[in-house]
């Protein structure tokens, strides 16, 4: 499965990548009189309503769609990351703080929660993908911090905090890494 999956997603990367190269036509280019062409060997995706060819607007729309996906979900790990291991090395109270704040983003629907983003702020790309990666940072925070909490508690952690090192480079060079 795990083959598969990364055939998968290497072969989107592609896409994403040489897409515009491979389309066979301009991403909004009219080459068909036929509005719904059926799927044919000059449309192997058929047609759309105005006659665009639905195979060339997928090459060029995936290096779009692939992008956003891919810039959303570093945004979310990344800040969900960095919110672990403050919540790790911060002691009880921003632990549970953090925690909390995880909790209730989860209850908003995201699709709401997108909604009002967007009645509040406007329709853009930066509003989308900020959207995005605002949706799931408390998933990566939980996964990260559940790591982050085991990896504080191991011996050499310890010994770092009672050689005196700082709440930051213990989360660094300690946690972090591991």
């Amino acid at each position: 499965a795990g083959r598969i999956a990364a055939a998968v997603v290497a072969f989107w990367l592609l896409i994403a990548i040489f897409g515009p190269w491979l389309a066979p036509h301009g991403v909004g280019a009219m080459v068909s009189a036929e509005v719904y062409d059926p799927i044919s060997r000059q449309f192997p995706l058929g047609s759309d309503f105005l006659g665009r060819d639905m195979l060339s607007r997928m090459l060029h729309g995936a290096r779009f769609s692939i992008g956003l996906a891919l810039a959303a979900a570093l945004l979310a790990s990344g800040t969900g990351i960095a919110l672990a291991l403050v919540a790790a090395v911060g002691g009880r109270t921003a632990d549970e703080l953090l925690s909390r704040a995880m909790d209730t983003m989860i209850s908003v629907p995201s699709k709401i929660f997108a909604l009002v983003m967007i009645a509040a702020f406007g329709s853009s790309v930066p509003l989308l993908l900020l959207s995005a990666g605002i949706t799931y940072v408390p998933g990566a925070f939980r996964i990260a911090r559940a790591l982050a909490t085991q990896i504080a508690a191991m011996d050499y952690v310890q010994s770092a905090r009672a050689r005196g090192e700082s709440r930051f480079a213990i989360a660094w060079r300690e946690i972090l890494p591991n």
